[in-house]
C-alpha cells in the first residue's frame, strides 16, 4: 500500500493539472467579460471557479491560492450585486488576481501529516484484558483486587511511582486505576509521564481520588487520565466506564461517508482520512445520497454545502427526520464562515461547522471527537447499564437483521435463551446486590466463552439471549450445556454471605428464515426453555415441534 506521502503526491500532481486546466477557463470567461461587462451569467460561472480554488488550495499546500480564491468569489458577487455593468476597477483588480493566480502553480508545501489523533486501532483480542491497581494502602489495595477481579480483569498492583513505573517497563497493560495521593510522587505527573511512554497512550488510566474538588477533576483531565471518581466509589459505574474505555480498541473501523462534488477536494478527504485509518466512501452526486446510506451505513457524514441541484443543508434535514440517525455526527465542510451560514448548519442538525480550507489537523480531529462522542451516546442508548451486554430492544434490532440475512444467505443459525434459576430467592436471600452480582458473574461468563461474532444480549431482568451463526443444533446443545455447566462451578459472594452457587437453563431454537419472524423464533426458543424448567433445571433442550401442542 502506497504511502501517505505518495498518495498526496500523486493527488497533487492530478490537482495542478486540473487547476492549470481552470485557470485558462477563467481567463477565457474574464476576456468574454471584459467584451461584455453586463453579463451576470459570467460572472456567476467565475464565482463557482473561485469557489472551487477558495476550498481547495490550501488541501494540497498552495495557502496563496485559496486565499486569491476568497478574493475572486468575493469579487463576483459584487459584480453581480451591482445594478450596471462590472466597473473598470473590479476588472482592474481581477485581471490582477488572475496575473498572480498564473504563477501559483509551481510549488506547494509537503504533505499534511497524519497523527495519533483520532488514528483509529484495531488491535486482536487475547486472553483477560489487565488492570494495574496503584495504591499504597494495603486495605483499600485488596478491596480493588476483589473489584477487578470480580469484573474478569486480570490484576497487578504497585505502590509507589517508582514502582508503578517498574511494571509498566515489565509490561503495559490495558487499563489502570491510580488511587491518589502517592507517597513518593505527584500523581498528575505520573500519567503525563505514562502517556509519553510507548504504548501509554493506548492505555485506559481512571483516577480515584479523596480530593473532589472542580481543580482535582479538571487535572485529571489535563493530565490525560480518562475518567476520575471521588471515594466511596461508585464501583458499577467506574467499571462500566473502564469496560466502556477498554472496548472502544476492539471496534470496528468507523466508516465515513463524504458528500462532495469537487473530485480534488474529495480525493484529499478521503486520501487523508484513510490514512488515518478510517473507511472512507465518497458521494458525488445528493441524489445517490440515500442508496449511500442505506449501503455503507456511516458512522458520520460530511456534507459540502454547495451541491448540484440541492444543499448540504437540506440532506442534513433529511437524515434528521429519521430517528435511526438521532446520534449520526454530521459535519458541513464549507467556504461560507459568516455567522448567518453557520446558524443555518445548526439548524439543519449540524455537529460542526468547518470553514474551507480545512486544515487536515481540525479535520481529523473534528471527526475524532465527533465519533467518540456518537460512540459513548451509542452505548447509553443500546447497552444494559448493569451488565453492558445488548438491551432488549438493540438485540431485537439484531435478531432482525440476522434473519434478512439468512433469508439471502443460507446457513445455520440459533437462538439460546439462558434463565437463572429460582432468580427471585436469590434476591431475597442475598438481596438485590446478590442478586446483581450473580447477573453480572453470567454476563462475564458469556462474554469470555462466547466468539466476538456471536451476538449476546440481557433479553429480560434474568434473562439472556445468544444468537450464533454456523453451529447446528448438536452444537449448540453442546455449547449451552458447557456455559451451564461454567456457571454453576461459579461461587457468588457477598458482605454478609461467604460464598454461594447459582444455575442456570437454557432453551435452543435453530432458525428457519423461510417460516419464522423474530417473534416466533423467540417463542420458539422460550418453549424450549420451559421444557428445560420442567426437566429439573440446570439443563438445555432444544425446540421441537411437538411442543407447541402441549399446553404451558
Amino acid at each position: 500500500m502506497a504511502s501517505w506521502q505518495e498518495t498526496f503526491s500523486e493527488l497533487k500532481s492530478q490537482y495542478v493539472q486540473r487547476s492549470t486546466d481552470r485557470l485558462a477557463q477563467i481567463i477565457e470567461l474574464f476576456t468574454k467579460l471584459l467584451s461584455n461587462p453586463l453579463n451576470k451569467d459570467l460572472a456567476n460561472q467565475l464565482s463557482r471557479h473561485y469557489h472551487w480554488l477558495a476550498g481547495s488550495g490550501s488541501m494540497y499546500g498552495f495557502q496563496r491560492v485559496s486565499a486569491l480564491g476568497v478574493e475572486g468569489e468575493k469579487l463576483c458577487e459584487t459584480i453581480m450585486r451591482h445594478n450596471g455593468p462590472a466597473s473598470p476597477a473590479d476588472l482592474e483588480r481581477m485581471k490582477l488576481l488572475l496575473q498572480e493566480l498564473s504563477t501559483q502553480f509551481t510549488g506547494g508545501d509537503e504533505a499534511p501529516e497524519t497523527t495519533n489523533l483520532g488514528k483509529v486501532r484495531t488491535v486482536a483480542h487475547s486472553g483477560r484484558q489487565e488492570v494495574l491497581v496503584i495504591d499504597d494502602d494495603q486495605k483499600d489495595l485488596e478491596s480493588l483486587k476483589k473489584m477487578v477481579e470480580e469484573n474478569d480483569f486480570g490484576f497487578r498492583s504497585a505502590r509507589s511511582f517508582a514502582t508503578t513505573i517498574g511494571e509498566l517497563e515489565k509490561r503495559m497493560p490495558e487499563g489502570m486505576i491510580l488511587e491518589i495521593p502517592l507517597p513518593d510522587g505527584d500523581a498528575y505527573e505520573l500519567v503525563e509521564r505514562i502517556r509519553a511512554m510507548p504504548g501509554g497512550d493506548e492505555m485506559a488510566i481512571i483516577i480515584v481520588s479523596k480530593q473532589t474538588g472542580f481543580l482535582d477533576k479538571v487535572r485529571s483531565i489535563h493530565c490525560g487520565a480518562d475518567a476520575h471518581f471521588e471515594k466511596p466509589i461508585d464501583a458499577k459505574a467506574m467499571f462500566r466506564r473502564l469496560r466502556y474505555l477498554l472496548d472502544k480498541r476492539y471496534q470496528e473501523t468507523p466508516r465515513i461517508l463524504s458528500v462532495e462534488d469537487d473530485p480534488d477536494q474529495a480525493a484529499f478527504i478521503r486520501a487523508f482520512l484513510e490514512s488515518a485509518g478510517y473507511q472512507v466512501r465518497t458521494c458525488t452526486d445528493p441524489k445517490n445520497f440515500e442508496s449511500y446510506m442505506s449501503a455503507f451505513q456511516p458512522d458520520l457524514v460530511l456534507l459540502d454545502v454547495m451541491l448540484p441541484g440541492m444543499t448540504g443543508y437540506e440532506l442534513a434535514r433529511y437524515v434528521r427526520q429519521d430517528e435511526r440517525h438521532a446520534t449520526l455526527p454530521i459535519l458541513f465542510l464549507t467556504t461560507q464562515g459568516q455567522i448567518d451560514a453557520r446558524i443555518e448548519s445548526a439548524r439543519a442538525g449540524g455537529d460542526d461547522h468547518l470553514v474551507k480550507p480545512v486544515p487536515p489537523a481540525l479535520l481529523l480531529s473534528s471527526v475524532s471527537s465527533r465519533l467518540e462522542r456518537a460512540r459513548f451516546l451509542k452505548t447509553l442508548l443500546h447497552r444494559d447499564g448493569l451488565t453492558s451486554l445488548l438491551n432488549h430492544t438493540s438485540f431485537m434490532e439484531q435478531a432482525n437483521t440476522v434473519i434478512a440475512q439468512r433469508k439471502r444467505h443460507a446457513g445455520f443459525t440459533v437462538l439460546m435463551l439462558l434463565d437463572i434459576d429460582y432468580f427471585r430467592s436469590i434476591n431475597e436471600r442475598h438481596g438485590y446486590p446478590g442478586g446483581d452480582k450473580v447477573l453480572v458473574a453470567l454476563s462475564l461468563l458469556l462474554r469470555r466463552r462466547l466468539r466476538q461474532s456471536d451476538i449476546i444480549g440481557r433479553y429480560a431482568g434474568d434473562e439472556f439471549a445468544i444468537i450464533a451463526e454456523g453451529l447446528d443444533e448438536k452444537e449448540a446443545l453442546a455449547l449451552s450445556s458447557r456455559l451451564i455447566a461454567d456457571f454453576a462451578a461459579i461461587q457468588h459472594s457477598t458482605l454478609s454471605h461467604a460464598g454461594f452457587y447459582a444455575t442456570c437453563s437454557s432453551g435452543i431454537a435453530v432458525l428457519d428464515a423461510k417460516t419464522m419472524t423474530v417473534e416466533t423464533w423467540v417463542k420458539s426458543a422460550f418453549r424450549a426453555l420451559q421444557e428445560a424448567k420442567a426437566a429439573g433445571r440446570n439443563c438445555a433442550v432444544t425446540f421441537r415441534e411437538e411442543m407447541n401442542s402441549v399446553s404451558k
